[in-house]
C-alpha cells in the first residue's frame, strides 16, 4: 500500500476537490480527517516487537472486503451525526481505502517484477512525492502529523470496536514514535538505524521504513507507474464520497464498490 506522506498527500488532492459542506466537514475536523487518511495502517505499529491483537486487527483488516466495514460506519455516522469528528474521521479512512485498492494489485506486480520488498517501493515512492512537493525527503517531519489527544480518540473508537480507547490512544504514540525514529536526516543516525537492522537481519524487510538517503533505480518505474494510479484515484475518492453521503443523508444502498478489499 502506499505510505504516509502518500496518504497525506492524497487526502489534500481529495479535500480540495470536495464541494459544499463535506468540504467544510473535513475542514471544521481536519485533524481528524488526517490520521483517518492512515487507515487501519496505525494500528500496525502497536507494540511493533511483539505478536498482538491490535496490530493483528490492522493487518486482518486489509485483507477482507470493505463493506461491512462501511455499512457498520453509516450507522455511526448517521447515530454521530454528518457534522462531526467522526465523519470527517471516516472520510479519510474512505480515501485511505481508495488510494490502497487502486495501488495495490500494481504493487504486487511490480515486486515480482522487480523482486524489490513491497515497503521499500513504498518509501521510494513516498521520496518522490517529497522532492514533487519540494520537501526533503530524509528530514521532512512525518510524526508531526500525528494527533495523539483524546479528541482525535473518540473520533477513531466508534468505529474500530475491537480495539479499546487506550489502544487506540497508544496505537497513534507507538506510530509517532516510529515516525520520529526513522526520520533521519543525518548520515551518522542513518547509518547506525540500516547498522542495527543488518544486524538483526531485518534490514532487506525493514529498510523502506526509513527514507533511504540512495534511490533504488529498480523502482523508477514504479514510481511512475504509482503516480499514475495516485492521480486517478482522487476522481473515484471523491466520487466515493459522495455516494457514501448520499448513503448517510438518503439511505442509498451502499456502492460496489465497497465491496473490495484494501489490497
Amino acid at each position: 500500500m502506499p505510505a504516509f506522506y502518500a496518504h497525506e498527500r492524497f487526502g489534500k488532492k481529495v479535500w480540495q476537490q470536495t464541494e459544499g459542506d463535506l468540504k467544510e466537514i473535513i475542514r471544521s475536523h481536519y485533524p481528524q480527517f488526517r490520521i483517518g487518511l492512515q487507515g487501519p495502517d496505525i494500528f500496525f505499529f502497536y507494540r511493533l516487537y511483539t505478536n498482538n491483537k491490535v496490530s493483528k486487527y490492522g493487518t486482518d483488516m486489509h485483507a477482507v472486503s470493505a463493506y461491512p466495514f462501511f455499512l457498520q460506519a453509516l450507522e455511526v455516522v448517521r447515530k454521530k451525526g454528518r457534522e462531526t469528528k467522526e465523519y470527517a474521521y471516516l472520510l479519510g479512512f474512505l480515501c485511505h481505502y481508495i488510494l490502497d485498492s487502486e495501488s495495490h494489485s500494481y504493487v504486487d506486480e511490480m515486486i515480482r517484477k522487480t523482486g524489490v520488498e513491497h515497503v521499500e517501493i513504498e518509501e521510494e515512492f513516498e521520496k518522490k512525492l517529497l522532492r514533487i512537493d519540494n520537501k526533503d525527503p530524509l528530514a521532512y517531519p512525518i510524526a508531526k502529523l500525528v494527533p495523539t489527544d483524546w479528541n482525535t480518540v473518540e473520533a477513531i473508537a466508534p468505529f474500530h470496536p475491537a480495539v479499546d480507547k487506550r489502544q487506540i490512544r497508544n496505537s497513534l504514540f507507538y506510530l509517532k514514535g516510529l515516525k520520529h525514529l526513522f526520520t533521519a536526516p543525518g548520515a551518522v543516525k542513518q547509518t547506525t538505524i540500516n547498522s542495527a537492522l543488518k544486524l538483526t537481519g531485518n534490514y532487506k524487510t525493514l529498510k523502506g521504513i526509513m527514507n533511504q538517503r540512495i534511490d533504488n533505480p529498480k523502482c523508477v518505474e514504479s514510481n511512475i507507474g504509482l503516480l499514475r494510479r495516485f492521480d486517478n484515484a482522487i476522481s473515484v475518492a471523491v466520487q466515493m464520497i459522495q455516494s457514501f453521503d448520499a448513503s448517510v443523508k438518503m439511505g442509498k444502498e451502499l456502492d460496489e464498490r465497497f465491496n473490495r478489499t484494501f489490497e
